[in-house]
């Protein structure tokens, strides 16, 4: 029993609920926000960030993709939540060409990238000062569908406690 206990506690020691490794992690500084990137992008040059959400548009340029990001916070496993709230936009570059079938508007995305400065995109009617993040590591999170679950709200079972072979020969049980 003891052996079980401690075999059960080695591995969730061992296992991590983010997909990212402890070495993106550990360079991430947790504690800075877009909102105060926002402010003074030159400042946070060259600081490792772990921010996500929801991609607005990807843009193929000649060695390099562009994706706008709308940012919003992250859950447990780094994947981004609901973009009810958000504190903002931010460039992502990443070298390369990104198929902008896969990176699609509104998937979720998490990345790892340092600070690069800042870029001025137009906006509708204005223009926005976006902040660019070099990625270093780009997670694309799968489409969640969702998943109907019928619930027979006239159910009953009246052998539900019997023994097992007589609970099965109800007609509430036989297949049409």
């Amino acid at each position: 029993m003891k052996s079980c206990l401690v075999i059960m506690l080695a591995i969730i020691a061992f296992v991590s609920c983010s997909p990212l490794s402890k070495e993106y992690l550990k360079q991430v500084d947790q504690d800075l926000t877009l909102k105060e990137v926002l402010k003074n992008a030159d400042q946070y040059k060259g600081t490792t960030v772990l921010w996500g959400g929801a991609i607005i548009e990807t843009i193929n340029k000649p060695g390099e993709t562009l994706i706008i990001v709308m940012q919003t916070t992250l859950d447990y496993e780094d994947r981004p939540k609901s973009i009810d709230w958000s504190e903002g936009r931010f460039i992502v570059k990443q070298a390369g060409f990104l198929d902008p079938e896969i990176y699609a508007k509104d998937r979720k995305i998490t990345v790892v990238g340092k600070i690069s400065g800042k870029e001025d995109f137009p906006l509708g009617e204005i223009r926005y000062i976006y902040p660019v993040v070099e990625a270093t590591k780009l997670i694309l999170w799968e489409k969640l569908e969702y998943q109907p679950f019928y619930h027979d709200p006239f159910y009953y079972d009246p052998w539900y406690w019997e023994p097992y072979p007589f609970r099965w020969y109800h007609p509430y049980h036989r297949r049409r």
